[in-house]
């Protein structure tokens, strides 16, 4: 039988088995009454966007789930969003997470039901911020291959652009509350690994991927609520972009060649939207300090 989802964890030879075994069983442990598979799939040297790729295409399920091996679902969450998709059938279901240290219990409110059901992955991207990780959604399988949806490969971040184009290209789009995900914070994981090397490898990823996305926007023939709802996560990415920089003490001489470069490629200045406040405010520092750097 057709399994209604597929579960894909990218793993390498060199990654604790440990924890793998513990993201498994905790897949297995959902009590789902529906057919599934687990995938578990190396990056062939590509990285994390590889692995994922790697396994849409092997996945047979209706909807795919990425779980990182490091991570883990909490117990007897999942078959709520399962039904919500055979009553639905969305493009994306996106769901919550929760930061943990090694093994936890589910945080309260684990089994909250609340959802709310959107015509358009657009509508929602237009009204509201997000966290950009593949691993807080099911994404129906057909049509990633449809549109034709794949990970950057051999870079950080790989995630971000994938999702905001998920959202602009979805349909039906279910977004519920209930906390599924427990993503598992570590000093040595990929976000906050150290060395100067890294942390260079990082920014220039996630500029890369801005100008995936932005490319996207003025190359993909959109809708207008489409292309407003990219521009949005556009907008915000632009902002947390020198967020990081600040984070990881970049030099003043970094951060105003990456104000120049952004300027010349049309990120900057930030057009004058009424998106939130943090947005607005954002917009007048940086839109301030891009006239002096």
């Amino acid at each position: 039988m057709k399994p209604l989802l597929s579960v894909i964890i990218p793993f390498y030879g060199c990654a604790d088995k440990a924890l793998l075994h513990r993201c498994i069983c905790s897949i297995r442990e959902q009590d789902l009454h529906l057919p599934y598979e687990v995938l578990q799939v190396d990056d062939d040297g590509k990285g994390l966007g590889g692995a994922r790729n790697k396994g849409l295409a092997l996945a047979q399920g209706d909807y795919v789930l990425f779980v990182d091996a490091d991570d883990y679902l909490f117990p007897h969450t999942l078959s709520f969003c399962l039904d919500l998709l055979q009553r639905y059938h969305p493009d994306v279901l996106s769901f919550e997470m929760s930061k943990v240290k090694g093994v936890q219990d589910a945080p309260r409110g684990c089994s909250n039901t609340a959802y709310q059901c959107y015509s358009s992955g657009a509508e929602y991207l237009l009204n509201h911020n997000f966290m950009g990780t593949a691993w807080r959604h099911l994404f129906n399988r057909e049509w990633l291959l449809k549109h034709q949806l794949k990970f950057a490969e051999g870079v950080y971040h790989e995630d971000e652009a994938f999702v905001a184009k998920a959202y602009a290209l979805a349909q039906v789009t279910l977004i519920c509350q209930r906390v599924v995900y427990a993503y598992s914070w570590a000093p040595q994981s990929i976000l906050n690994a150290s060395g100067e090397l890294k942390r260079q490898k990082r920014m220039a990823d996630f500029e890369s991927m801005l100008n995936d996305l932005q490319q996207f926007i003025t190359q993909t023939p959109l809708t207008p609520l489409q292309r407003s709802g990219l521009q949005r996560r556009l907008h915000f990415l632009t902002i947390d972009c020198f967020v990081q920089l600040l984070r990881n003490h970049a030099s003043r001489q970094t951060i105003s060649s990456c104000f120049s470069r952004f300027t010349q490629q049309g990120l900057l200045p930030l057009p004058r939207l009424n998106y939130s406040a943090k947005y607005r405010l954002a917009r007048i520092v940086l839109n301030s300090f891009s006239t002096i750097v």
